[in-house]
């Protein structure tokens, strides 16, 4: 077997010069010269960021983690049907620690513990706060807007109970959710008077191809029923 030797040669001036590694060295020693305390400022800005970061991250992580808790017992107080205690727990988590998910989901429970007390004008302004922190989540958006229209049909105001409604059968992700959806908004519709829309949207409901039969049923009578009390032309 035979062996290649190596031999070392002295570099001459121009092959240094050209030598890429040997180049990059140079370059580097002499943006150090040039640089070096901008770069030891930059760096020890980004180290500085990395630590505000690495902090704010940890205090966001024990913000959600208290606020979560404080939700649990606020929700069991509300399931309890204990709303005198529940609503001060809730605005309490609401008011001091804002921007967690518990403060917006704190918001929903508000809603429906005036909703519980008959107090729907109030339920109508916690759901709508509900709604502008749900951003782009479409299962919060449906919730929220099909909370508000109940709200809405229980203060009397119909029209805007019916937009509520068509709010949430436009974020519904299922045929069912957007046939019960659409059904409380066709029902909102007739209790405004508005007998001509309601009508056309049962018939929307009736032909969803993957609605449960119980609403594609419900549909079906309210179109007999509305059909029974028209003029005979």
């Amino acid at each position: 077997m035979s062996t290649h030797l190596v031999k070392h040669q002295k570099m001459t001036k121009r092959q240094i010069k050209e030598d890429p590694l040997v180049t990059a060295a140079f370059k580097a020693t002499d943006l150090w010269e040039r640089h070096g305390s901008r770069i030891l400022v930059a760096g020890g800005a980004v180290a500085l960021l990395g630590l505000l970061a690495f902090f704010m991250g940890q205090a966001r992580a024990k913000a959600e983690e208290k606020a979560s808790g404080d939700l649990f017992r606020a929700s069991l107080a509300v399931n309890q049907g204990a709303y005198d205690t529940a609503v001060p727990m809730l605005r309490e988590i609401v008011d001091n620690q804002p921007g967690t998910d518990a403060a917006r989901e704190a918001m929903l429970y508000l809603g429906d513990s005036y909703l519980a007390q008959k107090k729907p004008t109030d339920a109508v302004t916690w759901y709508r706060k509900f709604v502008d922190k749900a951003g782009a989540d479409r299962a919060r958006l449906h919730l929220g807007h099909y909370a508000l229209g109940t709200a809405l049909e229980d203060a009397g105001q119909f029209g805007p109970a019916a937009d509520a409604y068509a709010e949430a059968a436009r974020r519904s992700t299922t045929d069912n959710e957007r046939g019960r959806a659409m059904l409380a908004q066709a029902r909102s519709l007739l209790r405004a008077g508005q007998t001509a829309k309601a009508t056309d949207l049962y018939r929307a409901i009736s032909n969803l191809p993957s609605a449960e039969q119980q609403i594609l049923d419900a549909a079906n009578v309210h179109l007999g029923e509305i059909s029974a009390t028209q003029p005979t032309p």
